[in-house]
């Protein structure tokens, strides 16, 4: 799971250096104090998590938007340039949106899906992405990180 892993990271960075983060305390973690990823990778990783909205800036420094202390990290813990390459294969927007509406809304990915295919049904002109979003504002959930991919879908 994509999005677990993520979570690891920022409580392994988050262990290390204290829950006020900067993008500098990732690329030390993981890639000087650790030596796991060249340093670009970790500035990388830290725009995915900011575009995933796992951290919150709280003046010049960010702080997890979750829960760390149920968080397990495995005693083999570590990141490679393989999981930071994973978060660069795009998958399919509708994917990504469901993905995070499972975990936003804490229901299941099927009745999320049945919920948009009723709502692409009954407006028929626009596409399913179209339909995700439109589920996102009806259930009062910010999904505008996902604005462009969607436009960008659209045009093609």
């Amino acid at each position: 799971m994509p999005m677990e892993k993520l979570k690891q990271i920022i409580a392994y960075v988050v262990k290390k250096r204290g829950r006020k983060l900067r993008e500098e305390d990732f690329v030390n973690v993981l890639s000087y104090d650790r030596k796991w990823i060249p340093p670009a990778s970790s500035r990388a990783l830290f725009k995915v998590i900011l575009d995933a909205n796992l951290l919150q800036k709280n003046g010049e420094y960010y702080e997890p938007n979750f829960e760390i202390k149920g968080l397990v990290l495995p005693l083999d813990f570590s990141v490679s340039d393989e999981d930071v390459n994973k978060y660069f294969k795009k998958e399919d927007v509708l994917t990504r949106i469901i993905d995070y509406l499972t975990e936003k809304m804490d229901r299941e990915r099927r009745d999320i899906l049945m919920d948009i295919n009723s709502i692409k049904n009954e407006m028929r002109f626009i596409t399913i992405e179209v339909a995700a979003l439109i589920y996102c504002k009806e259930n009062n959930v910010d999904c505008s990180q996902f604005y462009n991919d969607v436009e960008e879908k659209i045009k093609s």
